[in-house]
């Protein structure tokens, strides 16, 4: 039995299961959150990342369905538009906020993903 659609093949639901986990990273990373439409900036931390997505922590609540750009101010200091997937009450008034990267150049996602190879293979080792 798989979380995806009706339709889906198990295999196939498996695979993607497994390839949205596979890189996911844990990590705090400061990030800058810029709403192009009003121009307003603010702080948020990077909780966890894969070359997909990401789950941020915010003290600004982010509607669902909204794009934003997102620029790390740590390694790997990359500038990403992700759209907002899934926000949840986090603690006092911060929010979890899950964001689905839709832009991205082919070299930004290269080092996304050999930035977390990196990560995994220093935690294991």
């Amino acid at each position: 039995m798989t979380n995806g659609p009706a339709n889906e093949s198990a295999g196939e639901g498996d695979a993607n299961s497994d390839k949205r986990y596979a890189l996911r990273l844990r990590k705090y990373i400061d990030v800058v959150v810029e709403d192009p439409l009003s121009s307003m900036l603010f702080r948020g931390a990077v909780a966890d990342i894969s070359p997909t997505g990401m789950r941020i922590i915010a003290d600004q609540y982010l509607p669902v369905g909204t794009k934003y750009t997102f620029t790390m101010k740590r390694n790997p200091f990359l500038r990403l538009r992700g759209q907002v997937r899934w926000i949840r009450a986090f603690q006092a008034e911060n929010y979890q906020v899950g964001i689905l990267i839709i832009d991205a150049t082919e070299e930004d996602l290269k080092r996304l993903t050999n930035f977390l190879e990196l990560e995994r293979q220093r935690l294991t080792s």
